[in-house]
């Protein structure tokens, strides 16, 4: 039919085809071309079916990465045609997975009567659904999801699906329905001959329906995972669909325990209830649940035993269930002997639980399993062959993080080929297992941290040579590497923590991700590194000598570089100067790219010299530079925040940068480590207010955390010394140093709106002034030294209020008056030296008592009381001498009372005189008897 076939090169017209689908579309007979199909009675188009076939299987138990996006039809304009209008004897269409480039589905597909199949799934059309898709009275299937939560479709009302009666499929997964104004519970529920319902990813909130009772009754599949209805399980309209073999119900914020409920829905094959809230065990009333063979209950918290757990599974469904999830769900226990009866077990995935004891022998015998994870629990006991002699089909294997001993014979040849094998932390060595030369189809490979102490056997380079991920960190690993690993495919080698040493090699052509830090290899690096495609390039703690090379320059797609902790001279400029100068013109255009993509600089700890590296006005992503440690010189520059805004951690600790702080450097808003410490840097603090970041309290640092971040840290220079943090949690670290400088002026006010510092240190400058009084706002700080400046005045009381504070240093100031007292003051380290060089300062823990000591209050004091001193006495000895004259003159102008007088004092001379006689008698008598 000559209009179908225009109809046709119309449409192909509007599409970008990169690997030449549609290459046969061309010529008069149209019903050859491939995807397009014709009725042998009529001619007329009845199926069109474009679907890019080329995307990700089953992620669980498929190891075939070969996905290739670029195989996809790309929309090249705007809006797609109505031109597919034209082909109104269609029957099946089937447009999923390519790119539509985010144009609105086509109001005119409305118009294709005789459509059974309609299928646009994961081809990026956004805007609304049209309701003129209820047009097609004959769709039996319908298929619009998005295949994930993009939500670039929407639909207002569902009222349109009911005219649909025939629709036995429906997915909606990824459409935002949060605006749906009609009951989509009562929607659904008028599609009597519905046999499959996916909603994942929609937005709903409610189960709730107004149907009494639910017409639903050859519902085979529901999928309402990834929504957000936060309530309990029970009394949900779902349980009474007995017809139901597979539930899907994962991340949807269910709490509460598992319904009885469950044990009714007797045609069951497939559970899934992973990422919720459930908590408690399954039913115990599952015996009659005899076709399970999925059955996901991840990421929980059921804290059972796992025993008990799966000694609830119906044991009619022991030799048929396939895959058995229950990681991250805090389970005990040890597992059941009978593990083995399982023989259909294809996937059993128990990691990052707490289960105990050792893995049962049975487990060896379980032929179909083709994914084992007991990863991160806290496994004991030794494995041997016999544990793994029956598993003829495993192709992943995680034992990682358990407490496991692989003794195995070196000459014993695996009966099966991994595709992932990650043994971190099982106990291996101390040879490397020879076993391991038998996995030729390994993609990902991590025995890390396995005791292994041993040279990397030669074939390893080999074996391993198509492998993708390579991880052999934290072994005792000596020798050195090939000095060649271009034949390598991989792209990403992981070898820190060894003791390799030799000199850098030439890397694989596609490697994004090089770690060898921690090693001891020597030399330069090379002159011409070719790895385009690389990222991450960690090289610390070596003993690499000579300059950065030119070519280093060249790597413009590096988001990660750590060259710290080695013998590194020169000019770091000189390797951005000599790319421009002496390349191309091509690669010099790349030189002035370098460091655009970059997150994290590292040059600490080596011998470099020249100003501040100018490349870096291009990082505006740079969010960790550390340059601590050179002889870098000059003075900071200004356009620091202007350049590298998401800067969060700016080290330039022990260089020798002079000038003035940058006026605009405060103005970095995510800044939360500030180093500048042991340079030449004078002038004033300038304003602190803009330093957002530190005006905030991190109580908790959020991460996608992965493996190799666990073993990543930092040097933060914090209390007087210098300590590794973990990756993950120094970001918890708000730190402001701007010790041993010449920083003269007062310390700024506002340095207590950054509330949440956790460490300050300003000693060894020459500020003036007092200590602020607001200082005690920083309840988080745990550091602080202000030692050896020219302070003055008294210890503010709010210092009282530091109940963080576990280190402080006020030594060496001219601080005066009494130590202000306070629970944490009283138990800090070095308490001796905190206030030492402050001879005004009294109270506790010095020895001087305040109550003797005198300041300048206490000495004015007593001045102004010595003004008084002289009257006083003065006024008290002639008050004496007049009263005593008195008596002496009354007592000469009567005789009788002289008589009276001198008779009293002579009767009281002879009492006394008497009394002391007696005793001095009586002593003399006590001290004969002694001696006799």
């Amino acid at each position: 039919m000559s209009r179908e076939r225009e109809a046709l090169l119309s449409f192909k017209a509007d599409l970008l085809d990169p690997s030449s689908r549609l290459s046969s579309w061309q010529g008069e007979y149209c019903c050859q071309w491939k995807g397009v199909g014709c009725s042998d009675k009529t001619g007329h188009v009845i199926k069109l079916n474009l679907r890019n076939t080329d995307t990700p299987g089953y992620p669980m138990l498929n190891y075939d990465n070969t996905h290739d996006s670029n195989n996809c039809l790309i929309l090249s304009r705007d809006e797609m045609g109505s031109s597919l209008a034209a082909l109104q004897h269609l029957r099946y269409l089937d447009l999923s997975y390519n790119d539509f480039n985010g144009s609105n589905i086509p109001v005119s597909l409305g118009s294709l009567k005789n459509l059974r199949y309609l299928s646009l799934s994961s081809s990026t059309f956004s805007g609304r659904i049209p309701f003129e898709l209820g047009n097609l009275s004959n769709l039996q299937y319908l298929d619009v999801g998005c295949g994930s939560a993009e939500n670039l479709l929407y639909a207002l009302d569902l009222a349109w699906l009911s005219r649909l009666q025939l629709l036995s499929y429906l997915d909606l997964s990824g459409v935002d329905l949060t605006d749906v104004r009609l009951d989509w519970v009562h929607m659904v529920n008028m599609l009597a001959s519905l046999r499959v319902l996916r909603l994942a990813s929609c937005g709903l909130t409610s189960t709730m329906s107004a149907s009494s009772k639910s017409n639903l009754t050859h519902l085979q599949v529901l999928d309402l995972s990834s929504n957000s209805f936060n309530t309990s399980l029970k009394y949900k309209w779902f349980w009474d669909l007995t017809s139901l073999k597979e539930l899907h119900l994962s991340s949807c914020s269910w709490h509460g325990s598992i319904p009885e409920e469950l044990g009714n829905m007797t045609s069951l094959q497939v559970i899934e209830f992973s990422a919720n809230d459930l908590v408690g065990l399954i039913p115990s009333n599952l015996e009659n649940l005899c076709n399970l063979e999925v059955m996901y209950f991840g990421l929980n918290n059921i804290h059972a035993s796992i025993g008990d757990f799966m000694d609830r599974l119906p044991r009619c469904s022991w030799s048929i269930i396939q895959v058995l999830s229950v990681e991250l769900n805090g389970m005990t226990g040890k597992l059941p002997i009978w593990i083995g009866n399982m023989t259909s077990l294809g996937a059993l995935l128990a990691n990052e639980n707490a289960i105990t004891g050792t893995i049962p022998l049975g487990v060896g015998s379980l032929r179909n399993l083709v994914e084992l994870d007991f990863g991160s629990n806290k496994l004991s006991g030794v494995l041997t062959k016999e544990h793994f002699s029956g598993l003829l089909n495993l192709r992943s294997l995680d034992l990682s993080y358990n407490s496991l001993k692989l003794v195995i014979e070196p000459n014993w040849v695996p009966p099966f080929r991994l595709f992932s094998l990650v043994l971190d932390s099982c106990r291996l060595g101390p040879h490397f297992p020879k076993w391991l030369k038998w996995q030729t189809d390994i993609n990902y490979l991590d025995p890390g941290n396995a005791n292994m102490d041993d040279v990397i056997p030669d074939w390893f380079w080999v074996t391993f040579s198509c492998a993708s991920d390579l991880i052999l960190s934290g072994n005792k690993l000596h020798g050195s590497l090939p000095a060649n690993l271009q034949h390598m495919s991989a792209r990403s080698i992981d070898l820190r923590s060894n003791n390799l040493t030799g000199q850098f090699p030439w890397l694989p052509i596609n490697i994004s991700c090089l770690d060898l830090s921690s090693n001891s290899f020597s030399g330069s690096l090379l002159s011409e590194i070719k790895a385009p495609l690389l990222q991450t390039l960690l090289l610390a703690n070596n003993q690499i000598t000579g300059t950065i090379p030119s070519s280093m320059c060249q790597l413009t797609g590096l988001l990660e570089l750590d060259l710290s902790g080695n013998n590194l001279t020169g000019d770091v400029m000189q390797c951005w100067k000599e790319s421009d100068n002496n390349s191309s013109m091509l690669s010099a255009n790349s030189a002035d790219q370098f460091g655009s993509n970059m997150v994290g600089l590292a040059l600490s700890n080596n011998d470099l010299s020249g100003e501040f590296p100018n490349f870096l006005q291009s990082a505006s992503g740079l969010r960790n530079l550390d340059l601590s440690y050179n002889r870098f010189s000059g003075t900071l520059p200004e356009w620091l925040p202007e350049k590298m805004p998401s800067l969060k951690m700016f080290i330039v600790r022990s260089n020798m940068f002079s000038g003035h702080i940058p006026k605009n450097l405060t103005c970095l808003e995510n800044l939360h480590y500030l180093d500048m410490a042991r340079n030449n840097i004078s002038g004033t603090i300038w304003s602190l207010i803009n330093l957002k970041a530190m005006r905030v309290v991190i109580l908790e640092a959020h991460y996608i955390v992965e493996d190799s971040d666990l073993q990543k840290s930092i040097p933060v220079t914090t209390k007087g010394q210098t300590r590794d943090y973990n990756f993950i949690i120094y970001d918890l670290v708000v730190n402001l140093d701007l010790s041993c400088n010449s920083l003269t002026g007062q310390i700024p006010e506002e340095i207590s709106l950054l509330i949440g510092l956790t460490n300050l240190n300003l000693s060894g400058n020459q500020l003036i002034g007092k200590i602020p009084n607001e200082i005690g706002d920083l309840k988080y700080l745990e550091s602080l030294d202000l030692s050896y400046n020219e302070l003055s005045g008294e210890i503010p009381s709010g210092f009282s209020a530091l109940t963080s504070l576990s280190h402080l240093n006020l030594s060496y100031n001219n601080l005066s008056g009494m130590i202000p007292s306070g629970p944490q003051l009283q138990v800090l380290d070095n308490l001796n030296y905190t206030y030492i060089g402050n001879p005004g300062l009294c109270g506790y823990p010095l020895s001087k008592n305040c109550s003797t000591s005198t300041t300048d209050a206490d000495q004015s004091a007593g001045h102004e009381d010595a003004d008084h001193v002289v009257p006083l006495y003065l006024g008290m000895g002639i008050g004496f001498v007049v009263g005593l004259w008195t008596v002496f003159c009354t007592m000469l102008t009567r005789r009788a009372w002289v008589i009276a007088f001198f008779q009293i004092i002579d009767k009281l001379y002879d009492e006394v005189y008497v009394r002391v006689a007696i005793s001095w008698a009586r002593m003399t008598e006590k001290t004969s008897d002694n001696t006799t």
